[in-house]
């Protein structure tokens, strides 16, 4: 890798780089706890909020100088207030964010200036499953479609697609969705 520039993509390529010193040379340094509280409140129809601040990284509290709040709801057909975008919408920004960052951060560390990126994305939900009107339907996402468009005035068309591919390998987003992980739940009234 080259030397990763000071504010390559707006990203702050010292600090990138020094994490990941730190992680190569310290693994517990990689491993991430991040936590998030989702609220609703009477009234509230289907509207939640989520927030989160501050994570653990390598077992330390690290400290956020903002608290983040992201806003879930129903559209008005279903009864909610379009507050907020679903729960299916958000899985699906997360996802285009999250192949995105990814390959902002290996674009800063390949030394790659990167213009833009717009990726256009749609899901596919029968809401039978979820409203139990069908036990054949699953009630998730049947689908996710992603249409990246990178862009840049510098970068080879070889880059780009290196950057697509890696963005593609290690979101952290599309291995929890394509592999799938473990979820404990735990009823605390």
């Amino acid at each position: 890798m080259t030397q990763i520039n000071e504010d390559l993509n707006g990203v702050n390529g010292q600090l990138l780089s020094t994490a990941i010193h730190r992680m190569r040379h310290n693994p517990e340094m990689a491993k991430v706890t991040f936590q998030v509280v989702t609220s609703w409140e009477s009234r509230d129809g289907f509207k939640l909020t989520s927030t989160g601040k501050n994570f653990l990284m390598g077992g330390q509290k690290v400290e956020r100088e903002r608290t983040f709040t992201v806003v879930s709801d129903y559209p008005e057909v279903m009864g909610g207030k379009s507050d907020g975008p679903t729960v299916c919408e958000m899985g699906m920004a997360s996802i285009g964010s999250c192949v995105s960052q990814t390959i902002i951060a290996y674009a800063t560390m390949m030394g790659v200036q990167l213009d833009r990126i717009r990726v256009e994305t749609e899901a596919d939900l029968d809401m039978r499953g979820m409203t139990g009107i069908s036990d054949k339907v699953r009630p998730g996402a049947q689908e996710f479609r992603l249409k990246f468009h990178i862009e840049s005035k510098t970068a080879s068309r070889e880059q780009i697609e290196q950057l697509y591919e890696l963005g593609k390998k290690f979101s952290p987003a599309v291995d929890t969705v394509t592999h799938g992980t473990t979820i404990k739940m735990a009823n605390q009234t």
